[in-house]
């Protein structure tokens, strides 16, 4: 696949690939695309998060607060942690 770039696209990847912290500007840019690609999952699950609560499906904030310092308490105890 070939792709232009603008050439200001174009000089964010060089000076990547120069930094040193990757081989060549196509594993910069498969990097990026990883990146790219968390971003768009992360969105989908937020909007799913949101419609559920609109649904009214949500969780009280200080439910999910004692939950957590529940299996906090258990975790320091050595005991098995059931998922709620």
């Amino acid at each position: 696949m070939s792709v232009e770039i603008t050439p200001e696209l174009e000089g964010l990847v060089q000076s990547i690939f120069q930094s040193g912290n990757y081989r060549d500007e196509r594993e910069g840019v498969g990097e990026a695309l990883r990146l790219l690609e968390k971003r768009e999952r992360l969105r989908r699950d937020i909007d799913a998060g949101i419609r559920q609560l609109d649904e009214g499906q949500g969780i009280d904030g200080e439910e999910v607060f004692e939950r957590l310092e529940r299996k906090a308490r258990a975790i320091e105890r050595g005991d098995a942690v059931e998922h709620e």
